[in-house]
């Protein structure tokens, strides 16, 4: 009984956390761009009209609402088909990873959002005058070499620990494991060599605030890279010393914590009273 409490505990972290407060903030943040830096001062930054980010903001509110509301529903399902279980058997394990999935989808559609309104100012961009930071742009100049270092030893350590406890024997669960762990860091890798040497989304966007968005999304990878080996790890675990019951617990808490190093650390590193939107002002150049 005491596990199915923790869950409870946890799940409703996540649904509040993801589906509520996180969700909340982005809105906030967008209410307060909308009341500092109106279209009629910075009109770069409008590349559509107001009503639409606000009609945009009311969807994403909305989304974000009923998977709230959902995930409550599937809580007290849970609660009521849990009954039928031992506190120490596996039991709907896999709940808080599809919940989590879906509860990520506004912020993936937000993100759509953003790269929609990012080509639409590309468009609009007439300026023939373009300025760049001149240095270039290095890996470890925005991330540790120990946290890279660190990444890649846990990654190993995970395929090492799989490959013992099953006596070194690549089954087809672990060939699935390192293809889905390789596919991410690919991912991971596309995305660096992008930050460090593509152009700018934002052709507006200075280089100061371009340089921090680097940092912090090379810094967030790193880390999701080796939450997600530790997570891998803690879950041949509890396969190899047949603590089952324990696998939901660690995939709520899973989630969390990449919402937590994704979504929180983007709303606390990058903030509005650090970025400088005088580059959206129709008398300023682009920068």
């Amino acid at each position: 009984m005491s596990i199915n409490i923790l869950f409870y505990a946890l799940f409703l972290s996540q649904i509040i956390l993801i589906s509520y407060y996180y969700p909340k903030q982005i809105i906030n943040r967008i209410e307060g761009v909308l009341k500092k830096f109106p279209p009629e001062d910075y009109p770069k930054l409008y590349p559509e009209s107001t009503e639409k980010v606000i009609a945009a903001k009311a969807r994403y509110k909305l989304l974000n609402q009923i998977i709230f509301f959902a995930g409550l529903a599937l809580m007290g399902v849970y609660a009521l088909m849990s009954t039928e279980y031992d506190s120490n058997q596996k039991f709907a394990e896999s709940l808080p990873l599809m919940f989590g999935m879906v509860q990520f989808i506004p912020f993936m559609l937000l993100e759509i959002s953003g790269c929609r309104q990012f080509k639409l100012m590309r468009k609009a961009n007439i300026s023939t005058s373009r300025s760049a930071g001149l240095a270039p742009r290095k890996l470890f100049d925005y991330v540790s070499p120990i946290a890279v270092i660190s990444a890649i030893v846990l990654v190993l350590a995970y395929i090492l620990f799989d490959l013992y406890v099953n006596d070194f024997i690549f089954t087809h669960d672990i060939m699935i494991k390192i293809l889905a762990l390789s596919l991410v860091h690919a991912l991971f890798i596309g995305l660096t060599i992008w930050h460090l040497t593509g152009k700018r989304l934002d052709p507006y966007q200075a280089v100061k605030d371009r340089s921090q968005q680097t940092e912090f999304s090379l810094q967030s990878m790193v880390s999701v890279s080796m939450f997600l080996s530790l997570f891998l790890i803690a879950n041949s675990a509890v396969d190899f010393y047949q603590l089952g019951y324990l696998e939901i617990i660690i995939n709520s808490i899973y989630f969390q914590v990449i919402a937590f190093l994704g979504i929180g650390g983007m709303l606390k590193t990058i903030r509005l009273d650090n970025i400088n939107f005088d580059v959206y002002k129709a008398d300023k150049s682009v920068v």
